[in-house]
């Protein structure tokens, strides 16, 4: 009797540790003798794909029978991993990860569809056509997700049907966003393969290159500036492509991210901490959040996190996943398949231009307070005039440079980054509207093309019938968003930076309508800038997030675009690009975060051949030797930021970064440059990038449309490469 007592309490203790186990991720015995004999059942089938799907657990299985190549969102023997433990081993056999908000404590936490969903029999699938729908429902957490996968001719599309989305349990828990398909073809530790990321120009993470401890994640198209950013976080470079690809052995994928681009992060980790593979995938944001300080007393501060209160009224977010053709899915064709998605899908024309242009960026006024008899008085700087851009392009002209494009900065009432784009009045201090049409005519004749930039977004002061706390931004907070810069040493705001504001997306659209044409009927040629590169929610009354606010940028670039102006974009987000006459300030570097190992030159690889574009401005670099060789490598045009005086006067002013833009002190290095570069850039002109290779560590080769050929050094020491020397920090040519 009690040998049989002790026998029944160490059983129930072994059952209880089971159960454990499992809450914990340590999912073991019989479940996982389920997965050993994973069963797919045939959903649809094409000329190039079949789709597969397992309808207990969710794995995915696409047969490309063009490669004859299985991928699959799960690794089949994920229960074996050596490295993967706990909510991590389950993670391996998820096609979706959750953030949610615990509303009783404002924390996120985490639950994937293996452990929350599939193993609980919450997972429902149905056919439709061309492929199925599945359904997770997270019982516990009160969430179901339906998930659509399909496919078409020569790509798998994954659809979260946000608008089906169902939260149960709001008042406990809130979706925060959903990691898509984490493991989706993702790379063991065997394999051999590189992952590529959208981070500045580009990047590259090799497979297991022993960074396993870092990650990649950039949300897409930069920060939501509505949002409070993280001080101590510097970053250099934005993901202005919606794309992530992955090359395993001889055959990759291009993803693009085609709905809830500006709602996405994209993620990347290496074998050896997490798991021992190598992934790549989207996220994506269903609430935004932000965080709000209490003071305590004197000393004690609080902080908490707050959450968006509804889901987007957006339809689904959406992947499209493009194999790509054995032994040339290489990031070149990456870039080529994205370039045609653009071409097909977006609307993407070859620009075909016979100049060689340099790109020269002029900052008109600038405001400052200055003290007049002992009274500070707020006064435009004059930094170059109208009559000073004239002489610019005529001594410019003077070094034998035929082809030059002036973006006009600053131009207008008050200079940059002042007033909202009321007026549009030509600044008097510049000369006024008699010295503007005096430089256009000039312009005109030495067939010199002039693009004025119109800042639609920021402004530091408001007026009587747009006062700041009607039209700016408002953030989570209810308040107007202020844009701060923060220092490259502390990582912490400036303070002696000057405040700006955002122009709300609901007036943006009224302020360009009123500009175009009647304000800006001297002129066709429009640079956008801050549309170009800005993209941020409004938490206000009328609340716009990030999709609204994209949809408005798109709609009223169209609407530019469709009154016959040729448009300027500067560093543009990848929705905006196929609008684009000419492009500036494309990065030539990436962020160069620890768990990348290489940049490539992505963003300029698909527009190459297309639309003419430059380089940042290369007056803002202080490595000569460096800067010049990336525009060879990327095949870039060069860009100066001048000024023509005052430039002592910039201290203290938002303008401060410009202290050696005087175009004196650069005539001689344009003179020099043109004269190195631009005989190369002419046998490239308007050709597309057929290869792009790393052949060792500082050792670039770059093949072209046309036979010709770029050997790039950036070692300290000359290099042998094909039967030819290529000097330390130089470059050669080959035809």
């Amino acid at each position: 009797m009690i040998l049989h007592r002790r026998l029944k309490i160490i059983f129930n203790i072994f059952n209880i540790s089971i159960s454990v186990l499992v809450l914990l991720g340590y999912v073991q015995f019989s479940q996982f003798a389920l997965a050993n004999n994973i069963t797919y059942k045939k959903m649809a089938s094409n000329n190039r794909f079949e789709l597969y799907v397992n309808e207990k657990y969710g794995y995915i299985k696409v047969l490309d029978k063009k490669t004859n190549t299985a991928w699959l969102s799960n690794p089949e023997n994920w229960r074996d991993d050596p490295i993967a433990a706990g909510s991590m081993r389950t993670q391996l056999a998820s096609q979706m990860v959750l953030k949610y908000a615990f509303m009783e404590s404002y924390t996120v936490q985490t639950v994937n569809s293996y452990a929350g969903s599939a193993m609980k029999k919450g997972l429902k699938i149905k056919k439709i056509k061309d492929g199925f729908i599945a359904t997770y429902t997270f019982k516990k957490e009160g969430f179901i997700i339906p998930l659509s996968v399909t496919i078409n001719s020569d790509y798998v599309n994954v659809d979260i049907l946000v608008n089906q989305i169902k939260e149960l349990k709001k008042d406990k828990y809130r979706l925060v966003s959903i990691q898509l398909l984490p493991f989706f073809g993702a790379g063991s530790i065997k394999e051999s393969g590189y992952i590529v990321v959208p981070d500045g120009s580009g990047a590259v993470i090799n497979f297991n290159n022993k960074k396993g401890n870092e990650e990649y994640s950039q949300r897409v198209y930069g920060p939501d500036y509505a949002l409070v950013r993280e001080h101590n976080v510097y970053v250099t470079q934005y993901a202005r492509l919606p794309v992530f690809g992955l090359k395993k052995g001889n055959v990759g994928y291009l993803a693009v991210i085609t709905e809830g681009d500006s709602k996405s992060i994209i993620n990347a980790y290496t074998s050896g901490s997490r798991t021992s593979y190598n992934q790549v995938f989207s996220e994506f944001i269903v609430r935004e959040q932000d965080s709000i300080t209490f003071k305590e007393k004197q000393w004690n501060e609080e902080t908490f996190n707050i959450f968006e209160n509804n889901i987007p009224s957006q339809t689904k977010y959406s992947v499209r996943y493009y194999f790509l053709n054995k032994d040339k899915s290489d990031y070149v064709a990456m870039a080529e398949k994205y370039r045609e998605y653009l071409i097909k899908e977006k609307g993407l024309k070859k620009n075909n231009q016979d100049q060689l242009p340099v790109y020269i960026e002029l900052y008109g006024g600038v405001k400052k307070i200055k003290y007049i008899v002992g009274v500070p008085r707020n006064i435009t700087i004059p930094l170059t005039t109208f009559k000073d851009a004239q002489e610019i392009v005529k001594e410019v002209k003077n070094l034998g440079i035929k082809d030059v494009v002036v973006k006009y900065t600053g131009w207008y009432d008050n200079g940059v980054f002042y007033n909202l784009p009321v007026n549009l009045d030509p600044e008097g201090v510049l000369g006024g509207r008699n010295e503007l049409q005096k430089m256009l005519n000039y312009f005109s004749q030495n067939k010199t093309k002039v693009y004025f930039d119109v800042d639609f977004v920021t402004f530091r002061k408001g007026s009587l019938f747009y006062p700041i706390n009607v039209v700016a931004t408002k953030s989570m907070k209810k308040v107007p968003t202020k844009l701060v810069r923060y220092s490259p040493a502390t990582c912490y705001p400036d303070d002696d930076y000057p405040v700006l504001f955002m122009l709300s997306p609901n007036y943006v659209g009224r302020f360009v309508k009123s500009a175009i044409p009647s304000k800006l009927n001297f002129t066709k040629n429009i640079s956008i800038s801050s549309i170009s590169k800005m993209l941020y929610s409004d938490f206000g009354t009328r609340q716009i997030n990030r999709l609204q606010t994209e949809k408005i940028f798109e709609q009223i670039v169209g609407y530019i675009k469709n009154r016959h102006y040729n448009l300027l974009l500067t560093e543009p987000n990848g929705y905006l690009i196929t609008n684009a006459s000419e492009i500036v300030d494309i990065p030539i570097y990436s962020s160069k975060f620890a768990i990348e190992d290489y940049e490539i030159p992505f963003y300029q690889m698909v527009l190459r051949g297309y639309i003419p574009y430059s380089t940042p401005s290369v007056n803002d670099y202080s490595s000569e030797w460096l800067w010049k060789l990336k525009v060879l490598e990327s095949g870039s045009y060069i860009k100066f930021t001048w000024t023509a005086r005052n430039e002592d006067e910039l201290k203290e002013t938002i303008c401060d970064y410009l202290y050696s833009s005087n175009y004196k002190l650069w005539l001689d290095d344009l003179k020099k440059v043109y004269k190195e570069l631009y005989p190369v850039l002419s046998k490239i002109k308007n050709k597309k990038f057929l290869e792009h290779r790393l052949l060792k560590e500082g050792l670039v080769l770059v093949k072209f449309e046309g036979g010709t050929e770029i050997i790039i050094n950036y070692t300290s020491t000359d290099q042998r490469v094909y039967n030819t020397v290529v000097k330390a920090r130089n470059f050669k040519v080959i035809e």
